[in-house]
């Protein structure tokens, strides 16, 4: 006798008592088989709050950003976007290293400019501000923030008012200096690291390949995957082992579009 009804359900319960989504059901695939499968809710759950941090010992991105997490966020919220047919609400720190964000750029993401408010605060205060109010704005499809030295109290507001508002919520925490950036009360954390990329037969650069692993998710168990992504198709898959070329021509007719 299958039980797998039942566990169904149980989970469903938990979830809504949790509140780790306004309302059961609101899942959003990532369109990538494997990181699916292994969240349980089947995709990424919205209306709720989602962390994606950087590597934790590059001293480069305690000074610039974390350049592959913020790939990866706005590979998130392009496929929100396109979900809720809304525009994303992306708030920063003026004059920090975050305000490098060149909104044209994103576009190779998914996320045109006519999609995205940029917000630019004084300070992480205002950052954190800005962010809770987008997610208790039912207009937006996701609001992505980016701010340092952001704590579980902090964190609980910005998921409460994502559950209130049913906006999905990104904070890209970036590392401090000397410090690595601190867990908060997201539904799911994500760590993004970038890797060699992948090998071509040709003169140049091949596709942008991130290390990926989910060190939190509720009901979950954590997973890495090495993952690839084609800023030129739009697709994201999970890289192969093999690391001679062989299967490139088998990974990329797998992959699908973003």
């Amino acid at each position: 006798m299958s039980h797998a009804p039942t566990l169904d359900r149980l989970r469903q319960r938990i979830r809504m008592l949790e509140g780790s989504a306004r309302e059961a059901g609101a899942v959003l695939p990532l369109g990538v088989a494997e990181v699916d499968g292994a969240l349980p809710w089947g995709g990424l759950p919205l209306g709720c709050l989602h962390q994606v941090v950087g590597a934790a010992d590059d001293p480069a991105e305690a000074a610039t950003g974390p350049a592959a997490a913020l790939g990866f966020a706005a590979l998130m919220a392009a496929r929100l976007a396109v979900h809720r047919r809304g525009a994303v609400l992306w708030c920063l720190r003026q004059g920090s290293p975050d305000d490098t964000l060149y909104p044209p750029g994103l576009a190779r993401f998914g996320l045109p400019p006519r999609r995205l408010i940029l917000a630019r605060a004084e300070d992480d205060g205002q950052v954190l501000w800005g962010m809770e109010e987008g997610l208790r704005t039912p207009g937006l499809a996701a609001v992505v923030g980016q701010a340092r030295g952001v704590d579980l109290t902090a964190g609980r507001r910005l998921q409460l008012a994502a559950e209130a508002g049913g906006v999905t919520g990104l904070l890209l925490a970036s590392a401090g200096r000397g410090r690595a950036a601190g867990s908060v009360a997201a539904t799911t954390r994500w760590r993004v690291v970038p890797v060699p990329a992948a090998p071509v037969t040709w003169r140049g650069l091949g596709a942008a390949r991130w290390d990926v692993f989910l060190e939190r998710c509720r009901g979950g168990r954590p997973a890495h995957w090495t993952m690839e992504w084609n800023d030129e198709t739009g697709a994201l898959c999970v890289a192969t082992a093999s690391g001679d070329g062989s299967d490139d021509a088998a990974r990329h007719a797998g992959c699908r579009s973003a």
